[in-house]
């Protein structure tokens, strides 16, 4: 059996569904605060963790849409690492970052979640 993959999870609004469908996520696309372009494609591995460095910043966004992307069908990442903050001075992987274009075949939709207001 092969070695189990990386996973990496993705959260972007709904409203930028059609354009990962026809090209897959790509790098340079505008934030959300429309300040800037990002040279890279922000993961976690965990949904929740993605969540939270993404969806969660934005609550005016009322959809967003969950990807999946095996971390071997990317042409590399970097792991960027924090520390807890219990003091113990452990890293965790906050973020991964690709900085090349991720093909659509590669890019899984998993689910959507409506914003409660």
């Amino acid at each position: 059996m092969p070695p189990p993959d990386l996973v990496f999870y993705h959260w972007s609004p709904t409203t930028r569904r059609a354009g990962i469908l026809r090209r897959g996520l790509d790098v340079g696309s505008m934030s959300l605060t429309r300040d800037w372009r990002p040279p890279y494609i922000c993961f976690s591995d965990e949904p929740l963790l993605a969540w939270t460095l993404s969806g969660r910043m934005y609550p005016d966004v009322e959809s967003w849409d969950l990807w999946m992307v095996y971390a071997s069908q990317t042409a590399g990442y970097e792991a960027i690492l924090e520390l807890y903050n219990d003091g113990s001075g452990r890293h965790y992987c906050k973020e991964y970052r690709v900085y090349e274009r991720i093909y659509k075949r590669y890019v899984h939709y998993l689910a959507t979640r409506e914003v409660c207001r």
